[in-house]
């Protein structure tokens, strides 16, 4: 029959496996955000070189779209430097060593022998999970709290960029209906 220790120790091994592969997921949307970014970086810029022509800088339109070019850039700005506080370096914490787990597997069997000739019991399998199931629980509670502060920083960046594009499209917006009239 299964203990509680067998159960414990296999959900606890679960979620050191997933915190683990949530490191990957930071990386994984980096591609999302990066083409995002190009996409608006490329509006404004085109409007940026459109509007440096002496004939096109017209009063309020001109004004407008100076102050959404720069309300696009540090919304950009924001967005990357939280990506790249969710990319910083963090040292996750693992489990022993394989050799250090069969060192230690090795001396409970030794220690579970010597108690055995002097009549006493030890379980040395239980002692062994008791260890895992402790180390594994550590080293999931502190990489979940790095996870957790990346995926804070992701998120932050995810907004950033939604920004970013909603006053990208603002401004395309006001650009073309400035010039609409002028080309029909």
């Amino acid at each position: 029959m299964a203990s509680a220790l067998d159960h414990i120790e296999k959900t606890l091994t679960d979620a050191y496996r997933k915190e683990l592969d949530q490191e990957e997921n930071v990386w994984r949307s980096l591609a999302f955000f990066a083409t995002a970014i190009s996409f608006q970086i490329a509006a404004a810029s085109q409007i940026a070189q459109l509007l440096a022509k002496p004939e096109n800088k017209l009063g309020g339109v001109w004004w407008d779209t100076v102050a959404f070019i720069c309300v696009v850039s540090l919304l950009v700005l924001v967005a990357i430097a939280f990506l790249a506080m969710s990319i910083a370096p963090a040292e996750f914490t693992y489990v022993a060593d394989e050799p250090a787990w069969l060192a230690f597997a090795r001396g409970l069997e030794r220690h579970e022998q010597n108690i055995a000739r002097a009549g006493g019991q030890f379980d040395s399998v239980r002692a062994l999970k008791t260890a895992l199931a402790e180390q594994v629980a550590e080293a999931t509670h502190a990489n979940r709290q790095i996870n957790q502060r990346r995926a804070q920083y992701r998120t932050m960046a995810g907004l950033a960029v939604l920004a970013s594009a909603l006053f990208t499209m603002m401004l395309v917006v006001r650009v073309m209906l400035h010039y609409m009239p002028t080309v029909y």
